[in-house]
């Protein structure tokens, strides 16, 4: 049988399945949530540009309005009054800055200028002094009978100017030369024995160490005799400790074997000549056994000449230090004929003394590692005396100097070896 219905024939329910139902309901809730997302963004970039671009308007019956529009004018005008104030300004601290660094460069351009007359100056001055020493010494060598020529036993050729003494040979009245080979201490015994029997080839030679003694006469003397430094150990030990002069009985006979005439002893004027700090003042109270002289390490400490009388037969006349041959400045400034102070570049000199001295020597003295140039060896130094600038940088001028005083004071070793000596080794 079929079954009965109710529905009349022809029509289809219009209900729709559940999950197409479902379906269709979030699609629209998703739309409807995107459509308030895109509205909520637009109400928010629409205040900006309101607030942005647009001020605050004042209601049209707002009784003083005109006023109030003014006095936003005036505030306006006033506010770009002050930004163009404030560009200005700026403008001219740059050029006020600008003009403080030009004026600086100015002011640093006169300080070099001035420093470099300044120079220039002591330069004329040095050439000056140093034409005035001449003309003494030429003095000292007229009115003198027997030159003495003071040399550094370290160096004793760079110490002798070989034109000086041909002009002394040269001269009218047979002028005798004595070469006096000082601070024996600082060498060893057999070199000094070697440069010894080197000089006396030419010239009578005497080995010397002057006095130190502190006190101001009674100064007291040893003398070599027969012997060498090297076969009299008691005195060679007693070089470095003691504080007597040794030679000075031996150079005074010489001078009265000079002065005799037909065997019989004149009065004889003796010169003393040399270069800078090679002891020529410490030899004259050696043989005067009191301070008849100033004695200084300073460079051109003694300024004139000065007359001293040993005894009835003997006087002898003191100058000033000549550097008589020119050569190059790194040698001249080892010679301590510059104060280290007035030194430009310290550190130029200190190439010749690592030249000179053996590396062992400055590796025991100043207890630092081993160096391969100039610059590694001052920073040791530096660090090991603690001389550092800001920053905990080394300071290779301060080191420098200090080397260089060390040098000038003998407590860095150093000699030279005869030229007979080196063509036999």
């Amino acid at each position: 049988m079929a079954k009965f219905t109710n529905k009349p024939k022809g029509r289809t329910s219009k209900r729709l399945a559940l999950n197409k139902k479902y379906k269709i309901e979030k699609k629209v809730k998703q739309h409807h949530k995107k459509l308030k997302k895109e509205a909520r963004k637009m109400s928010a970039l629409g205040q900006i540009k309101k607030t942005s671009s647009k001020e605050i308007g004042i209601p049209n019956m707002y009784p003083f309005k005109k006023n109030v529009i003014e006095t936003l004018k005036r505030k306006k005008d006033q506010e770009e009054q002050e930004k163009k104030i404030k560009k200005l300004q700026q403008k001219e601290e740059i050029d006020l800055n600008l003009a403080e660094v030009k004026s600086n460069l100015y002011e640093t351009k006169a300080q070099v200028v001035e420093e470099e007359q300044i120079q220039q100056e002591n330069l004329n001055q040095l050439t000056k002094e140093h034409k005035k020493y001449i003309s003494q010494v030429k003095k000292v060598v007229e009115a003198a009978d027997i030159i003495l020529i003071i040399l550094d036993a370290r160096d004793p050729l760079a110490c002798r100017c070989k034109h000086m003494e041909r002009e002394i040979l040269g001269m009218p009245g047979e002028k005798k030369i004595i070469l006096v080979l000082n601070k024996i201490d600082l060498v060893p015994p057999g070199n000094a024995d070697a440069w010894l029997a080197h000089l006396r080839r030419e010239f009578a030679t005497v080995l010397f160490k002057a006095n130190t003694q502190q006190q101001q006469s009674n100064l007291s003397s040893a003398s070599i005799y027969k012997k060498t430094l090297s076969q009299r150990q008691d005195l060679a030990d007693d070089l470095t400790s003691s504080s007597k002069a040794i030679g000075a009985d031996k150079l005074l006979e010489l001078i009265k074997n000079y002065s005799k005439n037909e065997g019989v002893k004149s009065s004889v004027t003796v010169g003393v000549i040399g270069y800078p700090n090679v002891g020529k003042s410490s030899v004259i109270n050696s043989l005067k056994r009191s301070k008849a002289c100033a004695v200084s390490s300073t460079p051109g400490f003694t300024k004139g000449l000065q007359e001293v009388v040993i005894d009835s037969q003997v006087k002898i006349i003191d100058c000033p230090g000549v550097v008589f041959d020119s050569e190059n400045k790194e040698s001249t400034l080892l010679r301590n004929i510059i104060k280290i102070e007035q030194i430009e570049d310290p550190r130029q000199p200190i190439e010749e003394i690592l030249k000179k001295v053996s590396k062992n020597e400055l590796l025991l003295l100043y207890k630092i590692q081993t160096f391969n140039n100039v610059n590694e060896f001052l920073c040791q130094v530096a660090l090991a005396r603690g001389k550092l600038q800001k920053g905990g940088i080394p300071d290779l001028e301060c080191a420098a100097r200090i080397v260089l005083q060390d040098w000038n004071q003998g407590k860095i070793k150093y000699f030279t070896v005869p030229p007979n000596q080196i063509e036999q080794e």
